[in-house]
């Protein structure tokens, strides 16, 4: 705003300056001095030779710039001579009135740049509004939708809960005789954890089941050895849950249960298996894709 007051004053200023650069001009001494002799332009004409036009142009100060600036000194030292004026004075005057528009013309000039450079500054202050709003609103936008909230925000509180929902299946597979290879350092220690903290009516309930031969025949054993962190997601015969949750590279588990096995990887490549002691084919499934397959492996 106060740039735009600066350049309305100052374009006021340039219009009251070029109103005041006013000379008085050669056509105008002539003039003068030629009714005060009570001659007309015809008279002036007829004597000097002059078209009549030509007198009355140059007693308006009108000068076709189209004609060099010699012929028309030539003019006005005739015509004072004729009218007794002296010849210096309507020279300079002549001179002067050239110079005057070339100042009028450089302020009108001015005053258009200042102009410009003033709309130039709204468009600037329009454009940091614009960015502005915008900027805001994808914010507001980002604040305001859960799954950004979601990914950004709750990302720590996601890996928390795998880390809770995988000791969870390591208690579970204890419970359902899921052996983790020796050496494995916190699936491991929390089997053995549990094992040591399983009261006793459970360890004798668990002998029993070891002790029934019928139950001991049925069961399969699966070994699991990942070169890759792999999702996986495991069902055995009864539709028990027996593993889950993310298993990182390197580390081998072996499972035991009831076949068949519903088995779910996020990523097969990762995954070595062997059932019952055989190797199980995995070229079948597709690199980065999720396979799903029952063990021993069916076609689905």
């Amino acid at each position: 705003m106060n740039k735009e007051f600066l350049a309305a004053a100052s374009t006021q200023q340039v219009d009251e300056l070029c109103e005041n650069i006013e000379v008085v001009g050669p056509g105008l001494m002539l003039s003068e001095a030629r009714k005060k002799l009570s001659l007309s332009t015809e008279d002036v004409g007829s004597r000097l030779n002059f078209r009549t036009n030509l007198v009355h142009e140059i007693e308006q100060d009108i000068f076709d710039p189209s004609l060099p600036v010699t012929f028309y000194r030539g003019y006005l030292r005739n015509y004072a001579k004729l009218v007794a004026v002296d010849i210096d004075e309507v020279l300079s005057a002549y001179d002067m009135l050239g110079v005057t528009e070339v100042q009028r013309s450089e302020m009108q000039s001015f005053s258009k740049l200042t102009i410009k450079q003033a709309e130039h500054s709204r468009l600037m202050w329009f454009s940091y509004l614009v960015v502005a709003l915008l900027f805001g609103l994808m914010v507001l936008w980002w604040l305001q939708d859960p799954k950004l909230s979601i990914n950004l925000f709750d990302q720590p509180k996601q890996e928390q809960s795998i880390s809770n929902n995988i000791s969870e299946t390591a208690d579970v597979n204890v419970a359902k005789k899921v052996v983790e290879e020796p050496g494995l350092p916190v699936e491991s220690a929390i089997a053995k954890q549990n094992i040591e903290t399983v009261p006793e009516s459970k360890i004798e309930s668990i002998v029993n089941v070891n002790s029934d031969t019928a139950l001991v025949a049925d069961v399969s054993t699966v070994v699991f050895t990942f070169s890759g962190d792999c999702w996986v997601n495991i069902f055995d015969a009864t539709g028990e849950r027996i593993a889950w949750g993310v298993k990182k590279s390197g580390y081998v588990m072996t499972i035991a249960g009831k076949a068949p096995f519903k088995v779910t990887l996020g990523k097969p490549e990762l995954a070595v298996i062997a059932f019952n002691g055989e190797q199980v084919d995995m070229s079948s499934f597709n690199v980065g894709n999720i396979a799903k397959f029952t063990l021993p492996l069916i076609s689905q």
